[in-house]
C-alpha cells in the first residue's frame, strides 16, 4: 500500500509537470515572427564598381627641361637666406636649451633700472630667469627682446638641404 501511494504521488507530480511545461509560453513569439519577416522583401543596394581611370604615359627627357631633383628645385621657397656657418656648436649649453620651446612657459618679467629679465617655467616645474642674449629651446633660440607680455627669439635651424636658416619665434605670458 505504501508503494502504491508513492507511485501515485510520483505519477501525479509527473502529470502536473507535463501540464505546466505544456502551458508555458516564453512571450517571444511576436519577436520571432518580426525577425523572420522584417527584411524579407528588401533587397540590398550595391553601388557599381567605379570605372578605372587610365593615365597617360609620360616619358621625361632630361634634355628637354630642368632636372626635377636639382638643388634649385629642392630648395624651399620663401625662407630667409641660408647661412652656411650655422650656430656655435662648441658653446656651452644653457639650462633652458634642454627643453623644446613650446614646453617653456613665460610667467612674468623683472626689471631694475635699465635691465630686464624674463621668468620662465620649465616642464619639470623649475623656474629660471633669462635676459636678452640668453638661449632657450632646442633650436638655438637666442632671446632678442623682452616685453611685459611676450619675448621674442631668433632660432637657427637646418633646412632640408642642410643649410642653417634663421626664423622668428616668441613665447607669450601664460595666464
Amino acid at each position: 500500500m505504501i508503494v502504491a501511494a508513492r507511485l501515485l504521488k510520483i505519477l501525479l507530480l509527473a502529470g502536473m509537470s507535463v501540464l505546466l511545461f505544456g502551458c508555458s509560453d516564453d512571450g517571444m513569439n511576436d519577436l520571432r515572427e518580426f525577425v523572420e519577416n522584417a527584411h524579407k522583401d528588401t533587397k540590398p543596394k550595391v553601388d557599381p564598381i567605379p570605372e578605372v581611370k587610365t593615365h597617360e604615359v609620360f616619358a621625361y627627357g632630361s634634355a628637354e627641361g630642368t632636372d626635377p631633383f636639382g638643388e634649385f628645385n629642392l630648395r624651399p621657397r620663401g625662407t630667409k637666406a641660408a647661412n652656411k656657418s650655422g650656430p656655435d656648436l662648441r658653446r656651452r649649453k644653457e639650462p633652458l636649451e634642454e627643453y623644446p620651446l613650446d614646453a617653456l612657459k613665460m610667467v612674468g618679467t623683472l626689471s631694475r633700472k635699465s635691465e630686464s629679465w624674463v621668468i620662465i617655467q620649465a616642464p619639470d616645474g623649475t623656474v629660471h630667469k633669462a635676459q636678452v642674449g640668453n638661449y632657450l629651446g632646442q633650436n638655438f633660440g637666442k632671446l632678442v627682446s623682452i616685453s611685459e607680455d611676450k619675448i621674442e627669439l631668433i632660432e637657427t635651424i637646418q633646412d632640408p638641404l642642410g643649410d642653417w636658416i634663421k626664423r622668428d619665434a616668441s613665447i607669450s605670458v601664460v595666464e
